[in-house]
């Protein structure tokens, strides 16, 4: 994985990748770079941290519905991040409660697809300049 995030798979590539198993060390390279923590990373994904840290050493791949969560907040994150330039601001930005999140923060809606769905709505409304 790059520096940036592997924002440059199309839905496509990611599709095949969640499929076959996305390798739980792309998440943590991800968790690496952006500034997230083991912890924080399990949680996101919905799994035990101990569980977590058997597949990290064993270096196994996540289930589908673990690799679409796991995919979900790093896309999200990468589209926060083309706002918010650094990973600094970005991750500060995805932790603060949010008035148009109805008060929760990116990070806790992004838990679920649908609330995903309501972050990347922000996310289109700051890139078009929209103040909520």
């Amino acid at each position: 994985m790059s520096e940036d995030l592997p924002h440059t798979r199309s839905d496509a590539e990611w599709t095949q990748v969640v499929e076959e198993g996305l390798p739980v060390l792309d998440l943590v390279e991800f968790g690496r770079t952006s500034g997230f923590t083991t912890e924080e990373l399990a949680k996101l994904v919905h799994i035990p941290p101990r569980t977590y840290a058997r597949r990290v050493k064993a270096k196994a791949r996540l289930d589908i519905p673990e690799g679409e969560r796991a995919v979900r907040i790093m896309r999200l994150y990468d589209l926060a991040k083309q706002i918010f330039v650094t990973h600094e601001a970005t991750r500060r930005w995805m932790n603060s409660a949010l008035p148009a999140l109805g008060g929760r923060t990116p990070l806790d809606l992004a838990r679920t697809e649908p609330g995903a769905r309501q972050v990347e709505n922000v996310i289109g409304a700051i890139q078009h300049g929209i103040y909520l």
